[in-house]
């Protein structure tokens, strides 16, 4: 028997430690999987995957001059790749969002990586529950409403998801053991998933973090004073190189046009209030993120002094990314969006799974992955049907009558859902009535109240509704 900090485990008891994470990991994947491949066509395209498809949808070269009109804030990495994957498959809302769902699917295996990785920072620790914290960690990922909601989506989300854990994972196993290959494997996974979505540089904040935490480390004699420092500190800045050939698309988010229509629909919230709220709101429901909290509070005090490290960093992963979002706020440019911040969530959710298998008792671990089960909320379908509307809007019109759309940044998401040869008389309404006969408009957008009184002077008759949107006309 082999005496360790939590007290003594023969090699039998081990074994069952680490068969319980992998039958956790399972069991993530399985429910993970089922979860994001189901129904995918069941709700009408979100206008975000209106912008991806209508770049996706063309030729690589009318891509890459679309791409930054349609959906600036990152490069065409995942465009590109949904395009070769429709060349493939095609662009049914099926077969776009498989592909992000199949990528989601994978991060299920990296946080578990992840989790397990961390505890290998202290190998004392790791015996005991590394792999148990890493299936737990999948399991809440898998099971998590706004990762799984986002994962049932053709957007970027999931490639970024995954690059950050892949460079978060290389960057601790650099930490640990020194490699050179971790290094540039870090720095490759930070380059791409910047380039997914520029938002990914805010897992740069947590790092730095950390780095300072372990040099203080060595001079104070703490946990984690043998990490290394250098070498990944290195690959942050050779992931940063990376990009230099695309520094001038980073550059334009500061022009103030752009800056106005990717970020001035969000509104400020004091960061504080709106970091609990983004948390909150991530559980699905008021029940789970109570466990959540409870978890974390547990596995923090849990390993308060002992094993401190796999805290320690979630910890610092959830701060970066919001003391990111203050620092933008701060400098007028908002980004509390929830999407922005995933990287924290999912920190979140992996602080919680620590406090789940800090329980030492089998019967303590089987009660609360009951909990978890039991407490995961279905996803909810955003609020405008878009198809239900177009099925309306045709149906009560020629074939040649051109349609309007309210508001104009819709109109890509509305003309996916119309036949091809219907897309061309489509148009997007910004400000004023235009010509078309028909309208359809979102009645959950922030339309002005102004613009909505003069569409409705314009388009008397109400054709009919859908979820989140009316069909009208002249």
């Amino acid at each position: 028997m082999q005496l360790l900090r939590f007290g003594q485990y023969s090699p039998y008891r081990l074994s069952s430690y680490i068969t319980a994470g992998r039958v956790l990991l399972a069991i993530a994947v399985v429910a993970g999987t089922a979860l994001r491949f189901y129904q995918l066509d069941l709700l009408s395209m979100s206008v975000d995957e209106g912008f991806t498809w209508a770049a996706a949808a063309q030729s690589v070269k009318r891509l890459l001059q679309l791409q930054p009109m349609l959906d600036s804030g990152k490069l065409a990495v995942y465009d590109l790749l949904l395009h070769y994957w429709i060349e493939i498959f095609g662009d049914s809302l099926r077969s776009m969002r498989a592909f992000s769902a199949a990528i989601d699917t994978l991060s299920i295996l990296l946080i578990f990586a992840l989790v397990r990785e961390l505890y290998l920072a202290d190998a004392e620790g790791a015996l005991k529950t590394g792999e148990l914290a890493g299936g737990f960690a999948a399991l809440l990922f898998a099971t998590n409403v706004a990762i799984v909601q986002t994962a049932r989506t053709a957007r970027m989300y999931p490639l970024t998801i995954a690059a950050e854990l892949a460079e978060i994972f290389f960057f601790v196993r650099a930490q640990r053991r020194g490699c050179i290959s971790d290094n540039i494997l870090t720095a490759v996974f930070l380059a791409l998933a910047i380039a997914a979505n520029f938002t990914a540089a805010f897992i740069l904040v947590s790092q730095v973090f950390w780095l300072a935490y372990v040099l203080t480390a060595r001079s104070k004699g703490w946990p984690g004073a043998a990490l290394r420092v250098t070498g990944p500190a290195l690959s942050l800045i050779g992931g940063l190189a990376l990009l230099l050939p695309w520094r001038r698309a980073a550059r334009s988010l500061l022009q103030e046009g752009i800056r106005n229509r990717d970020f001035g629909w969000i509104i400020y919230r004091p960061p504080i209030h709106w970091s609990y709220e983004v948390l909150r709101a991530s559980a699905g429901n008021e029940w789970l993120f109570r466990l959540l909290i409870v978890l974390t509070a547990f596995g923090i005090w849990r390993h308060r002094s002992k094993a401190p490290l796999p805290t320690m960093f979630m910890a610092a992963a959830i701060v970066g990314p919001f003391a990111a979002v203050t620092v933008a706020g701060l400098m007028n440019v908002p980004m509390m969006a929830e999407r922005y911040v995933l990287i924290a969530v999912i920190a979140f959710l992996g602080l919680a799974a620590i406090g789940a298998a800090s329980f030492e008792s089998k019967l303590g671990q089987i009660i609360v992955f009951v909990l978890i089960v039991w407490s995961a909320q279905a996803v909810k379908p955003w609020a405008d049907d878009w198809r239900q509307a177009i099925a309306i809007a045709c149906a009560a019109s020629s074939g040649n009558a051109e349609i309007g759309v309210v508001p104009g940044y819709a109109v890509t998401a509305v003309r996916y859902h119309l036949p091809p040869e219907r897309r061309s008389r489509t148009v997007g309404l910004n400000s004023q009535c235009g010509d078309p006969q028909i309208l359809i408009v979102s009645t959950s957008s922030n339309i002005p109240p102004p613009f909505m009184s003069a569409l409705k002077v314009c388009y008397p008759r109400l054709l009919g509704r859908a979820p989140g949107v009316e069909v009208r006309s002249r």
